[in-house]
């Protein structure tokens, strides 16, 4: 039983933030937002580091 209302409530999440996206949701709030999200982050020019990738494969 228990895992039963459980479930029903993982589905009806997953369906208010399926009709949240479909609606576009996100983008009205980021565009009446207050404060700026833009997203200008500044990366590095090559973000992995050096040893994190190996040539000549495994």
């Amino acid at each position: 039983m228990r895992e039963a209302v459980r479930r029903r409530a993982i589905d009806a999440f997953q369906a208010a933030t399926a009709l949240a996206c479909f609606l576009h949701v996100p983008d009205l709030a980021a565009r009446f937002s207050k404060e700026d999200r833009g997203g200008g982050w500044r990366l590095p020019e090559n973000p992995a580091p050096t040893g994190a990738v190996r040539e000549g494969g495994m």
